[in-house]
């Protein structure tokens, strides 16, 4: 009996070994499967206690590599600030003319400073007339009454054997006034000539003396009688007379402030009075 239990122990004890190690080697694997399957995700819970970290996650920070971070560029200092208040830019005002201009074909009248005549006056020769009003010019200029015009002498011609033959005439030279000279050109006209005649008494009274000694010979020579020698004289000594005025000389004179209008021939540049 006893050799009978032991023969059907012994395999029932065979099959529970065999059991036993099945039933470990399947724990095993689960074992393993447990370990190597991903934690499934949580969702966040709201709670009052702090949540403690998953150890994969742990694990996938420790396995990414760090993300590089580019250094930011240092700022430049930002431009130093002046404290001084910025100065006025405004342009300078422009500064007034200091000359002006009197046009062409203006006129200036003016009285000559002495007499001066034909017989006397010789081409060339200069002679100063004080102009007798101002005249004005762009920019407020102005020639003033009383500055001195400088006229030259350009004909001086006595009238011989009658008064057609008369010349005198002036041209424009220079104005001055206040220290200061300017050159003009144009034309001078002379409106009133005096005339004057340029024999003496003496040579007269010979003309007429000799114009009744020939009619007195004529009336002699006609008439043989005094009677008519006295009227041949008187009508001789006035045929004398008419000779002696038609063949006289005559001087042309400008007066001592005698008129002179001068038009100028271009522009003239003057400065303006301080």
């Amino acid at each position: 009996m006893t050799k009978f239990m032991r023969i059907m122990v012994a395999p029932l004890v065979l099959v529970t070994l065999i059991a036993a190690c099945g039933k470990s080697d399947n724990a095993a694997a689960d074992s393993r499967e447990v370990e190597l399957a991903p934690a499934v995700a949580s969702q966040p819970q709201l709670g009052d206690t702090a949540q403690t970290p998953s150890p994969t996650a742990d694990l996938t920070a420790a396995t990414e590599p760090p993300v590089a971070t580019t250094a930011a560029a240092p700022k430049a200092p930002a431009p130093a600030t002046s404290t001084k208040p910025a100065t006025s830019t405004a342009p300078a005002p422009a500064k007034a003319p200091t000359t002006g201009t009197i046009t062409a074909g203006t006129m200036l009248n003016a009285s000559s400073e002495r007499r001066v005549c034909t017989n006397i006056a010789k081409v060339g020769d200069h002679v100063n007339a004080t102009l007798a009003d101002a005249v004005s010019g762009t920019n407020g200029v102005s020639v003033p009454a009383g500055a001195t015009v400088r006229l030259r002498v350009t004909e001086a011609k006595r009238g011989e054997n009658g008064k057609e033959g008369i010349r005198l005439a002036f041209e424009p030279v220079s104005v001055s006034y206040d220290g200061a000279d300017y050159d003009i050109s144009g034309t001078a006209n002379v409106p009133n000539v005096e005339v004057v005649r340029a024999q003496s008494t003496g040579d007269q009274a010979k003309k007429v003396a000799a114009g009744a000694a020939v009619g007195a010979i004529a009336g002699q020579l006609l008439g043989k009688k005094t009677k008519s020698t006295v009227v041949g004289a008187a009508v001789g000594a006035a045929a004398g007379g008419a000779i002696a005025a038609g063949s006289a000389d005559w001087n042309g004179c400008l007066a001592q402030g005698g008129r002179v209008s001068i038009t100028l021939a271009g522009p003239l540049t003057v400065r303006r009075a301080p």
